[in-house]
Formats: structure tokens, C-alpha cells, sequence
């Protein structure tokens, strides 16, 4: 049961639910027992349901909107109505791609080593092929902070001078 008093009932939007929900505005209870507003203020005022069966609705303009347009004072007035269910646009699931031909690198094995082992050779790269690209992007922060980080040994290694006849007028 909600803290909020009911501000009226409604048909849940949970298709094949239908069962009869109580209204109520976020945020009344406190403000009425202690006087002073709920830690998050920026749902304040919006009109929410409780579904005995499903549970709560979101909490969202469109369906303070709808709330709005559909909740009756009694119960008696919502009668046998025809369940409404809020439409929205169902989307479709993203399906990444996955690249078919996976690069690999192979080694020829061949006898040309002197002491009579098999000696392992890399084939030769194709012009075609370049090297891999470098990020600039993510690589900047860390020599950023690489050069902050030799900046301050240096500064440690070098040490302070005391020089401490150096404000001090000679006495004669």
C-alpha cells in the first residue's frame, strides 16, 4: 500500500492485467506528515499507480499524461471498461556484427639453423599491410601524466639548497 493518499483509480496499462489501480501524486505523504519536501524533488507532483497485481507504474511525464487524461474518483466509475494499455514503440534488439575471416599470423618452420634445430621464421609482412593505428586520444592522458610524473622525481632528486647565511647581513 502507498503512503500517498489515493487521488483517484485507474485501469493498469499492463497488458492482459486490467486490474484496478489507486492513483497517487509522489511525494504528499511527507510533505503533509513533516512539511517539508521528499530528498528528490524533481518528481514532485507527478501522478503515479499501484497495481495490486503488477506493482507500480513508471514515473514519467507520458504516463502522468495518461493518468491525467484516464483516472476516475471511484471505483464504481471505472466500471467493466475494456482494458486500454499505453502503446509504445517496441524496439528492435541491435545485433552487432562480427567480422567472418579472423587474421592470423603463421610460422614456417625450416632447417637452415647450423646447429641443426629447427629455426622459426616470420613471413614477410605485404606491403599492403600497415601497422596498427595509434589513438592519440587515449594515448595523450598518459604521456601527459608520464611527464608530470618524471617532472616531480626530478624535482625530489635535485633537492633544496639551504642556504642559510644567504639572508643573513654579515655581522663585523
Amino acid at each position: 500500500m502507498s503512503k500517498n493518499p489515493t487521488r483517484g483509480y485507474i485501469r493498469c496499462t499492463v497488458p492482459e492485467c486490467g486490474e484496478v489501480c489507486t492513483v497517487h501524486m509522489t511525494g504528499e505523504h511527507r510533505l503533509m506528515e513533516s512539511g517539508e519536501p521528499p530528498k528528490n524533488p524533481r518528481n514532485i507532483g507527478k501522478l503515479y499507480y499501484r497495481c495490486p497485481r503488477c506493482g507500480n507504474s513508471t514515473n514519467s511525464t507520458s504516463m502522468h499524461e495518461h493518468i491525467e487524461k484516464h483516472k476516475v474518483d471511484t471505483v464504481q466509475a471505472l466500471g467493466d471498461a475494456p482494458v486500454q494499455t499505453v502503446s509504445e514503440p517496441v524496439r528492435e534488439p541491435v545485433q552487432e556484427t562480427v567480422p567472418d575471416s579472423v587474421q592470423s599470423v603463421s610460422l614456417s618452420v625450416s632447417q637452415t639453423s647450423e646447429d641443426g634445430l629447427p629455426a622459426l621464421t616470420e613471413p614477410e609482412t605485404e606491403p599492403g599491410e600497415s601497422a596498427p593505428k595509434i589513438h592519440w586520444k587515449t594515448l595523450y592522458p598518459w604521456l601527459v601524466g608520464l611527464f608530470v610524473l618524471v617532472m616531480i622525481l626530478i624535482g625530489l632528486c635535485k633537492g633544496k639548497k639551504d642556504d642559510s647565511n644567504s639572508g643573513k647581513l654579515a655581522a663585523n
